[in-house]
């Protein structure tokens, strides 16, 4: 993994050169090697990861990668297509986007106020 020693860059663009790499299969050994690999392999830098199975021997397998990817914007397209390949041989549920990318949310509580004003 490259170590990131540039610390010219701004916030902003440290944003738009982060993704988010949520997946879903079945679980078997290899999965987070391959991943890694893939992400190593495209010049990334892994930054927060997080995984685990329902069950080590027929259970289902998330993983939650977060990484920094250098011109990400540009390289979204292809990084996804490239992506599908390795999905496809561990038969991953997934999804790649952008950090900064805004997502959608709702505050369910109560009539009652007060229920809202604890969560805020």
């Amino acid at each position: 993994m490259k170590i990131r020693t540039n610390l010219s860059g701004s916030v902003a663009e440290q944003i738009q050169d982060r993704a988010r790499l949520l997946i879903s299969c079945p679980d078997q050994t290899g999965i987070v090697a391959a991943v890694s690999q893939f992400l190593f392999e495209q010049g990334a830098d892994i930054v927060h990861s997080d995984q685990y199975t329902m069950d080590p021997t027929s259970g289902i397998f998330f993983m939650r990668i977060e990484f920094d990817l250098h011109e990400l914007p540009e390289r979204l397209t292809s990084l996804q297509s490239d992506f599908a390949t390795l999905a496809e041989q561990f038969a991953m549920k997934w999804l790649l986007s952008p950090s900064s990318r805004k997502k959608r949310l709702a505050i369910f509580v109560s009539k009652e106020d007060h229920c809202l004003i604890e969560l805020l």
